[in-house]
Formats: structure tokens, C-alpha cells, sequence
């Protein structure tokens, strides 16, 4: 499947880090100009709190759509991939969700969407061998 829009979900770029996964997945749907939604289970201002700390105000620019305070419980036409669905105008089988929620992932394949669950990167810590002389008193 080719994706023709992605659903990112807050989740994916809680960490202290942002995943490897999720990054690039975001940086080639801006690149190839595709529409990118953001989803997110956290009310509207901690939300807004969050994206503002990751994408200082650039959001509005990179996602077509942002859903706060989602109830991934929900289903029918209040589901939330329904609703990102339905303002994208994209069918489910076109679009790909990126999260790392349990809930989230439950929820875009009872939406009939793909999930990727972005894959953090690994930083290697470099160890150094430190010698120490042996001094006699």
C-alpha cells in the first residue's frame, strides 16, 4: 500500500526523542506533499502545549488537521479516524496511522486503516577506557 495521507498520533513523538520512524515517515509526506493529520487523546491546550514544544509554530503548517481530546473508544461516524478520515477526504485504505498507543493502533485497524508503529532510534553510547597509574606510597 501506498500511502496517500498519514494520521500521526501525539504519541508517536512523546519521547524525549523523536522517533527515528516517525521522523522521516513525517519529513517524506512533506516532501512528496501528501497531507499529514495529527491526532491526539490529551485536551486541546495540552495538546497544543505538546506540538508547540515539538514543532514551535509550524504546525499549523505541516498538519491539514488536528484532533484533540480523542476518544479512541468511540466508533461509528464520531470515531476519531473517521473524523480525520472524512476532513482529509481520504478513504481508509489510503491512509497510514503512525502511534505508538495501544488504544490508537486498536482503533485505526478497527478504522481499516495501516498502522506503522514508529521504531525510536537507538543513540550508542561510546565507551571510553580510561587507564589509571598505580602510584605507590
Amino acid at each position: 500500500m501506498t500511502a496517500q495521507a498519514f494520521i500521526f498520533d501525539l504519541s508517536a513523538f512523546r519521547s524525549s526523542g523523536v522517533p527515528a520512524d516517525a521522523e522521516r515517515l513525517l519529513d517524506q509526506a512533506i516532501e512528496d506533499g501528501l497531507p499529514c493529520a495529527l491526532i491526539s487523546e490529551l485536551p486541546h491546550q495540552q495538546a497544543g502545549e505538546q506540538l508547540r514544544r515539538r514543532f514551535g509554530d509550524t504546525a499549523h503548517h505541516i498538519f491539514s488537521v488536528v484532533l484533540t481530546g480523542a476518544d479512541f473508544e468511540a466508533h461509528g461516524h464520531k470515531a476519531p479516524y473517521s473524523v480525520v478520515l472524512d476532513q482529509l477526504g481520504v478513504q481508509p485504505d489510503a491512509a497510514l496511522a503512525v502511534t505508538t498507543s495501544p488504544r490508537a493502533i486498536a482503533a485505526a485497524r478497527s478504522a481499516r486503516i495501516g498502522v506503522q508503529t514508529p521504531m525510536p532510534s537507538v543513540v550508542r553510547k561510546t565507551m571510553r577506557k580510561v587507564t589509571m597509574q598505580a602510584t605507590r606510597h
